[in-house]
């Protein structure tokens, strides 16, 4: 794949690729096939694994002067300072992107943004689904009946499409405050265990690269 290089610290050995698939990809000084100091703007080639590039190939030309070893690596919800200013991701957007491109992501992490907005609007769409099944189930004579038939299969087919995404989300938000993904286990303690899990996703993400990648932006 080919892309262009957003952001690397020389002195950290880590940066990050804008991808002409649209993805942005980490990486590392390991991950380069060549010894080389990419730059910001500079024209590489890579192969890709999950959210991370391998065997990054710099094909462009210098482009900018390389950033300065003091330049920080970004923090939560953060983009680094010569980074380009793509605007923060809105909370719909964030749930686009669980159930679409991370739909089947365990790995990596997913900072508190992404998750409530997820959960904001997975809250939202059930809602709707309910009211709107009501709605209809009274307008055929289903509520004259014990079940209403509608409004059952609404949400129980949209809590089965959303039970992966909202596994995937949870355990890379795990993973962002330095957690194993197996954690989520404790959801089957009863009442005890999602209060849990609520907590730990009410917690900051850890502000340094850890075993699942890097902060995210």
């Amino acid at each position: 794949m080919r892309g262009e290089v957003l952001y690397f610290d020389a002195e950290r050995g880590i940066g990050f690729i804008n991808g002409d698939d649209g993805n942005r990809y980490h990486f590392a000084s390991a991950d380069l096939a060549t010894p080389s100091r990419p730059v910001k703007g500079v024209a590489v080639e890579f192969t890709t694994e999950g959210n991370r590039a391998h065997e990054v190939i710099v094909t462009g030309g210098a482009g900018a002067p390389a950033a300065p070893a003091h330049v920080a690596a970004p923090i939560d919800g953060e983009v680094a300072a010569d980074a380009p200013q793509q605007g923060r991701r809105s909370l719909f957007g964030h749930f686009l992107a669980c159930v679409t491109g991370n739909y089947l992501r365990f790995s990596g992490r997913a900072p508190r943004r992404e998750y409530w907005g997820f959960a904001l609007f997975m809250f939202l769409f059930l809602v709707v689904a309910i009211f709107g099944g009501l709605i209809v189930d009274a307008m055929v004579g289903n509520l004259d009946s014990d079940e209403p038939v509608l409004t059952i299969g609404l949400t129980s087919v949209l809590l089965l499409a959303l039970i992966l995404p909202s596994l995937s989300v949870t355990i890379r938000r795990l993973h962002d405050i330095g957690l194993s993904g197996w954690f989520i286990l404790l959801g089957f303690i009863p009442t005890v265990g999602n209060l849990i899990i609520l907590v730990f996703c009410l917690i900051p993400s850890q502000k340094n690269d850890n075993r699942w990648g890097p902060v995210p932006s």
